[in-house]
Formats: structure tokens, C-alpha cells, sequence
């Protein structure tokens, strides 16, 4: 149960990072294409200013938010690995 418990964690935290990258892409692509503000809380926040007739793309991470999603995807595929484990299949070397 520990080994099923350790893979989910490790590959939630994949999955948290490689989502929060590619929501923190998006999140700057669409306030650049848009003109406008976008927010996503406690993970991104960027917009576009015209200066001097040019627009401007500023983005501001949030730093401490954005591991919390990775962590949360650690544990929700940690205790859907377990709860998979826990229904009596056979996996790996006990098949």
C-alpha cells in the first residue's frame, strides 16, 4: 500500500506541475490575444497595456499558490491509488 500510495504522489505532482504550467501558458496567451485582464487565484495573474502605441504583456505568478496545486494533485491521485489498491486486484508481482 506504501509503494501504491508513493507512485500516486509522484505522479500527481507530475500531473500538478505539468497543469500549472500549461494553465499559467494559457492564462498569458489569452490576456495577450483578448486585451484584457485574467486571473486565475492564487496561481497567475497577467494583463496587456498599450505604451507608447505597442502593447505590453505583464504576468505576475504567485509563487506560494502554485505548488499548492501540485500538491493537490498529489494527493488526489495518492488516494485514488490506494482506493484502486484497495479493491482486492491483483497487480505487479502478485498477478
Amino acid at each position: 500500500m506504501a509503494v501504491r500510495a508513493l507512485s500516486g504522489v509522484f505522479s500527481g505532482d507530475f500531473i500538478g506541475i505539468f497543469v500549472t504550467v500549461v494553465t499559467a501558458v494559457a492564462t498569458v496567451a489569452m490576456s495577450f490575444f483578448m486585451g484584457s485582464d485574467i486571473r486565475i487565484p492564487c496561481v497567475i495573474e497577467s494583463s496587456v497595456e498599450e505604451v507608447g502605441g505597442l502593447p505590453e504583456l505583464y504576468f505576475t505568478p504567485n509563487f506560494s499558490g502554485m505548488p499548492g496545486v501540485a500538491v493537490f494533485f498529489g494527493l488526489a491521485a495518492m488516494v485514488y491509488s490506494i482506493a484502486m489498491g484497495l479493491r482486492g486486484q491483483k497487480s505487479g508481482i502478485s498477478q
